[in-house]
């Protein structure tokens, strides 16, 4: 049985596994520092595994929450080695940088592990600091992790099996992303409820719902519009962008589930800045004063909307907002509106 563009039979039995699986079940009090804790015990515990991840042999020493990364690797006569593990949420730029920062002049080698491409969707990147970074995603740390478990499993065998079993956890997390957590373009952005159900048994909604989202950044990246970033609230994803202006405000756009809205953000200097009545009125007449911004025209071809609001929304202390609600709404369509209206706040002149 499908129900969009995932087999909803398909998803229930992998989501099903995944609830007989204990190790799954095991992770997802902390899920990364699980992960990240299992990883530095057999690099600590067993040379073949520390071997396989640093591509040497010899003696290394594991550090956990060091220097605010996940995992640091350090070997003698030997660069070191810095993870940053995200199991579904994925690290802006600036967060990277700041990470690499710390290793400066040491030649540090840089890990990004995920399930999930980040938004520079190569294998290797350099940052705006001009720090290069390695993206390794979970099943290619379970290729090289593998062909260790004969070695674990004849020093311990209780270690053996656990590495074994946190594998298979990571093939099926693998097949998780795959079938669920990229979406295609022409695919809804938002999975439908009876798919969204199934994973809210296993605590695997919002997780899903961060990658979808993120599938988003990736693509307006490869669009040439950067400085996008994704969250999460009240259970439901978003994403957003907006402009890095020298006005007292920021110009911009967001989608929150199938409401699409156009903004502007206040900084702390503008007089509308604040929880107030008053502070309210004068965000709302600031918007005003740009109503050529605030019209939804450009989105027809994202097919049947529903009605624009009418009258401003707005979020304490400095948001200000029209939405129009877009059902069904698809990667492609978020994407091009994306695009459309950034293109829009240049041609009025906005950003100047």
């Amino acid at each position: 049985m499908t129900d969009g563009a995932v087999d909803t039979q398909q998803l229930a039995e992998l989501v099903g596994a995944l609830e007989q699986d204990l190790t799954f079940t095991m992770s997802l009090g902390s899920k990364e520092l699980f992960h990240s804790n299992l990883l530095g015990w057999f690099i600590t515990h067993h040379p073949a595994v520390a071997e396989a991840v640093t591509g040497s042999a010899g003696p290394v020493q594991v550090e956990r929450e060091k220097l605010n990364t996940d995992l640091l690797i350090r070997g003698e006569g030997r660069p070191p080695l810095v993870i940053e593990n995200k199991v579904f949420a994925l690290p802006d730029s600036s967060q990277l940088d700041r990470i690499a920062q710390k290793f400066d002049g040491q030649n540090a080698r840089l890990v990004l592990l995920s399930l999930t491409p980040p938004t520079w969707g190569e294998q290797a990147w350099t940052s705006p600091g001009g720090y290069e970074w390695t993206w390794l995603n979970y099943e290619q740390l379970a290729q090289l992790l593998r062909p260790t478990v004969a070695q674990v499993t004849a020093a311990d065998e209780y270690a053996g099996a656990t590495l074994a079993r946190w594998l298979d956890l990571m093939g099926r997390l693998g097949d998780l992303t795959r079938l669920v957590g990229q979406p295609t373009l022409d695919e809804p952005l938002q999975l439908p409820r009876s798919q969204r159900e199934i994973l809210h048994t296993a605590r695997l909604d919002v997780p899903v719902q961060k990658m979808r989202y993120q599938r988003i950044a990736i693509e307006l990246g490869d669009r040439g519009l950067t400085g996008v970033h994704t969250n999460l609230t009240n259970g439901t994803g978003l994403v957003n962008w907006y402009t890095d202006s020298p006005h007292e405000f920021s110009w911009g756009w967001q989608l929150q589930g199938e409401q699409f809205r156009l903004a502007i953000v206040v900084n702390e200097d503008h007089p509308g800045y604040g929880r107030s009545a008053k502070h309210k009125a004068i965000r709302k007449e600031e918007a005003r004063r740009h109503s050529d911004f605030f019209t939804f025209d450009s989105i027809s071809g994202a097919g049947p909307v529903g009605p624009v609001r009418v009258e401003f929304g707005d979020y304490n202390p400095d948001f200000i907002y029209k939405y129009v609600t877009i059902p069904g709404i698809t990667v492609a369509q978020v994407v091009d509106l994306g695009v459309e209206y950034a293109q829009r706040i240049e041609q009025l002149g906005l950003t100047s």
